[in-house]
């Protein structure tokens, strides 16, 4: 698990630096004052979120594995949770036990699973894309920065999607060329991986879906929506005033901060995007680091709360999924 270990060690390491460079020249007193008069109401709606967040996207991924599975959300639903938590333990690990929590329930291909994951992302990038855009142009707070956050956001999506088409409607051509790729691997793992690589691709085929391609995306619209009421309801929490720009501002950046590796529990990230995005809006440093306190708190504990007894009820061991991942890849 070496590379594992200094993925994760690079995340905490950036995590660590992030939580300085928000941290720095912080009033903790006046912050640490903030957090003891947190609005308890206001908590009670971010949780509330948290919990409609899962559940919708539970419910958009029953349209994504349409074409593979006919699912409910309640298949589905624990699937997700474990993954939102194993994301918080491993960050950008927790993908892989979603499919792994759902195989097991649904038995269909764990490639093909994880390949309609890659499809939600391009309705992630492309909706939030939307939503930032919407929010941000008509109160003429696109910041350079943010500009070039949108920049990485549109790119991201039209890098997943192009892939996604590309194996959809040339899966033999793709197929050869990743032949020729893993050309100097062992025979029977060549064949393992493209025998999984073919069946993943059944999974990129609510693309080509018309029916299906509205209700993903308006689910991923409001996805968003719900993460940005979240972010809202921890700004209130501390007292403060909160708008929709605002609140956006902090779910792009957050979004683009998480694209790299991340601390457990992404702390040092949430709390750079939270004080960056709010202050240009008039909160106060103080304000804006108590916020992303609460936000990463309770967003952490909800998560653990409904994903690791759906985890633990699986029977999936992350720690064997993780030392699998790790051989396969020495294997390569």
């Amino acid at each position: 698990m070496v590379q594992r270990r200094t993925i994760l060690l690079l995340g905490v390491l950036l995590g660590a630096v992030f939580l300085y460079l928000a941290g720095r020249s912080l009033d903790l007193a006046t912050a640490a004052d903030t957090l003891k008069r947190a609005d308890l109401l206001s908590i009670i709606g971010l949780v509330a979120c948290v919990f409609l967040y899962l559940l919708v996207k539970a419910y958009r991924w029953r349209y994504l594995i349409r074409p593979l599975t006919h699912a409910s959300t309640a298949d589905l639903l624990p699937a997700v949770n474990a993954g939102n938590a194993g994301n918080l333990i491993f960050p950008h690990v927790g993908e892989i036990v979603r499919a792994v929590v759902a195989n097991r329930r649904l038995q269909v291909p764990t490639s093909a699973l994880l390949a309609s994951i890659a499809v939600e992302r391009v309705f992630d990038f492309l909706a939030l894309l939307l939503i930032a855009l919407a929010a941000l142009i008509p109160v003429g707070r696109m910041s350079p920065d943010m500009w070039l956050a949108s920049y990485v956001i549109g790119a991201l999506a039209v890098v997943i999607l192009g892939l996604a088409a590309a194996f959809i409607f040339r899966t033999e051509s793709c197929l050869r060329f990743v032949e020729r790729a893993l050309a100097s691997f062992r025979p029977g793992l060549r064949d393992g991986i493209l025998r999984q690589i073919r069946a993943g691709t059944a999974g990129l085929h609510s693309i080509g879906r018309p029916d299906l391609l509205l209700p993903i995306f308006l689910l991923s619209l409001l996805q968003w929506l719900i993460v940005i009421a979240c972010i809202a309801f921890s700004v209130e929490a501390v007292n403060v005033p909160v708008s929709l720009a605002s609140a956006t501002s902090v779910l792009v950046l957050n979004v683009i901060g998480l694209t790299l590796p991340a601390a457990p529990g992404q702390v040092g990230t949430v709390q750079l995007a939270f004080t960056i995005a709010l202050v240009p809006f008039g909160v106060a440093h103080s304000d804006a680091f108590a916020a992303s306190v609460v936000y990463n708190f309770f967003m952490v504990v909800t998560a653990f709360a409904f994903g690791l007894p759906s985890l633990h009820g699986s029977g999936v061991k992350l720690r064997q999924m993780l030392e699998t991942d790790d051989k396969l890849k020495r294997h390569a």
